[in-house]
């Protein structure tokens, strides 16, 4: 994955993440993710998000896309997504709010709605509630499917209108998942 010139010309550059990313990683987990844990859940307890998102992390470390987002060398966030058989998923973005709406989410999303288009695979992820973000994705084609009491369940249905009156192609990926269990 390249960057466009215009993100290299404003200082940012991309990185495979190693194991000596985890802290940072859970640094800029912290302050991305803290403010909703607080909203939906108990809050952000030290000693269990050390251990939700070192799991998280080394289990990302084997996914198709884990890279770290970097301003002028200094570690500003972090991208990942999994390409399956059958989707891409598990499609995290974490920035650092100094950051935030300097193009990098756009390029992200390009990106992976892009490859599945190419690859003709669907795209689902999951978004707080009350987390702007959801807006952008919805620009960029996708569609709030399902939610939960904390997220709204989305998709990037690459071959259908992405309307949320089209949900047929995710009703049949969700039948065949659960044909499979």
């Amino acid at each position: 994955m390249v960057l466009s010139e215009d993100l290299n010309g404003k200082g940012f550059s991309l990185q495979n993440v190693d194991i000596k990313d985890l802290e940072k990683y859970i640094d800029i987990k912290r302050i991305c993710h803290k403010k909703y844990l607080d909203e939906y859940n108990d809050g952000w307890i030290e000693d269990i998000q050390i251990i939700i998102s070192t799991n998280s992390f080394h289990r990302m470390l084997k996914y198709s896309c884990f890279q770290k987002i970097l301003l002028y060398g200094t570690t500003v966030g972090f991208f990942a997504f999994h390409e399956q058989p059958d989707k891409i998923g598990e499609i995290s973005l974490l920035l650092t709010e100094s950051v935030q709406q300097k193009g990098i989410e756009a390029f992200y999303l390009r990106h992976i709605t892009s490859l599945s288009r190419q690859v003709s695979k669907p795209i689902f992820l999951y978004v707080y509630k009350s987390d702007p973000a959801q807006d952008l994705y919805m620009q960029f084609g996708f569609i709030i499917y399902d939610q939960s009491r904390t997220h709204y369940l989305m998709s990037f249905n690459h071959g259908h209108t992405n309307d949320i009156n089209n949900t047929n192609g995710i009703r049949n990926y969700m039948n065949r998942i659960l044909i499979k269990e």
